[in-house]
């Protein structure tokens, strides 16, 4: 089956280190062309131009009668200085010396304002002043609901300028069937007032009307609701639903009257931050307010922490409607968001681009509407905030009320922005600050409001308020 078998060897030459062949060759790339060229610059003249000369325009000697002038003198001059003589003998002024800034450099407590007819339940909702500093009104309302509102809620006036003025007894107290949670006094009318319920009531008050405390007019809403005074006869409403609601008041017919709607949507909000899934409910707004400079533009703080720039002029519709008008698509963009509840979202009323934003993760940020993606500032404050607001007077100048009571106001012109410049401390009883507001025609005057349900006037020192030289 197997056999040997021999086959001869085979072989063939090994080819390494043999000579190669070489072979050379060339290119040649195009001719690089070369310009030259020249070029003048414009040419120049020179001109001159003498101003006018000025005519020397002399005086001549005015003329007059020296004999009326001499008895208006004889007679005249014994008054005088009898009056002299008088003013040198008188102690009216006696011990009289001019007050320095640094002398009023404390916090006075002016007034602790307090109603005895709200729920005891209720705290200091918010705080406004009439046109012409001299009326005060605070607002009662709950600080949480886990249902339908239940709570009497009310409203008290008082007048500080009155010579009959008690702080323990409000002018004018009114009651409401809920919380109210926001106060508005008319631009121009120091008697005129808007007050929002948290069950949705938009309440129109005339305290020139002394024999009534009926609403002058009534609007309703579903939600919460806040009355930013915008115009003389219009009021703009927001809902924990995400509307957005424009009334014409009538004070002749004395009634509220739809004007536009606008609806925020949980689109709106940037996909990074957006946590609810359907895109058509609507967003929660805790905050609002109006450009100073454009009334089209205006701020929104959402309950989530989002911050959105609106547009008044938008004709994009929405599926939602109410009363039978259609509701439209406002916002423009959206700035960085906080990561808590926006309390406070305000225009500044001295710069155009400047927004002030606070919100329950205890920031206040500066916002510029050439970048809105980053703040331009961060405030981190060690306690927790609760409300904040620009200073009237000075552009960089802002108050933010803190939970221990005290109400804090930084400058973002110093280094030390980050740090308030001065602080104003509780009166008595440490409770949280729940609103406040500068007088914006008395500018040293700040009026406060606390968990405790009660009211201050506290006069700040004139480095705090009045604005700086320069």
């Amino acid at each position: 089956m197997f056999s040997g078998h021999d086959e001869e060897a085979s072989s063939f030459p090994s080819t390494w280190k043999t000579e190669q062949s070489q072979a050379s060759d060339g290119t040649q790339t195009d001719e690089v062309g070369t310009e030259e060229s020249e070029c003048q610059v414009i040419e120049q003249i020179e001109a001159g131009v003498q101003t006018e000369e000025e005519e020397n325009k002399s005086l001549g000697t005015p003329q007059y009668d020296e004999a009326s002038l001499s008895e208006f003198l004889t007679r005249i001059t014994p008054k005088v200085l009898r009056e002299l003589d008088r003013q040198a003998r008188s102690q009216a002024f006696l011990g009289y010396g001019a007050v320095q800034e640094e002398a009023a450099s404390g916090v006075r407590l002016l007034h602790t304002l307090r109603c005895s007819h709200s729920d005891p339940e209720c705290v200091v909702s918010s705080v406004a002043w009439s046109s012409t500093g001299s009326v005060i009104g605070v607002t009662f309302g709950a600080m949480e609901h886990q249902d339908w509102c239940g709570h009497r809620g009310a409203i008290a006036v008082w007048n500080i300028n009155r010579s009959d003025f008690d702080a323990n007894q409000p002018e004018r107290t009114i009651e409401a069937s809920s919380c109210v949670l926001s106060l508005a006094f008319h631009p121009s009318n120091p008697a005129l007032f808007a007050a929002g319920t948290f069950n949705g009531e938009i309440l129109v008050y005339d305290l020139s009307r002394t024999e009534e405390v009926t609403p002058l007019a009534l609007g309703g809403v579903r939600g919460r609701d806040g009355a930013p005074p915008r115009a003389h006869h219009t009021l703009t409403a927001t809902t924990t639903t995400g509307q957005v609601l424009v009334w014409s008041l009538s004070l002749t017919k004395q009634q509220l009257t739809l004007k536009a709607g606008y609806m925020v949507r949980t689109q709106d909000i940037p996909r990074g931050v957006r946590t609810q899934v359907g895109e058509d409910s609507g967003v929660g707004i805790a905050a609002a307010s109006y450009s100073h400079d454009d009334p089209t533009l205006f701020l929104l703080g959402g309950e989530g922490g989002s911050l959105f720039l609106c547009s008044a002029n938008s004709e994009a519709p929405t599926v939602m409607d109410f009363s039978g008008i259609g509701l439209r698509r406002c916002v423009t963009s959206c700035l960085a968001p906080h990561t808590g509840k926006v309390l406070e979202a305000q225009f500044s009323p001295h710069h155009h681009h400047a927004l002030l934003s606070a919100a329950s993760d205890s920031q206040i940020r500066l916002y510029s509407l050439l970048q809105p993606n980053k703040p331009v500032t961060t405030t981190h404050s060690e306690e927790q905030v609760t409300c904040a607001q620009w200073s009237p007077t000075r552009p960089l100048v802002f108050a933010a009320g803190l939970g221990s009571g005290r109400v804090a106001l930084y400058d973002l012109d110093t280094r030390s922005s980050r740090q308030p410049f001065l602080t104003l401390a509780t009166p008595e009883k440490a409770a949280p600050a729940t609103a406040l507001c500068f007088n914006h025609r008395n500018m040293s005057l700040l009026g406060v409001g606390d968990a405790l349900g009660e009211g201050w006037g506290v006069a700040a020192p004139p480095s705090g308020c009045l604005p700086t030289p320069g």
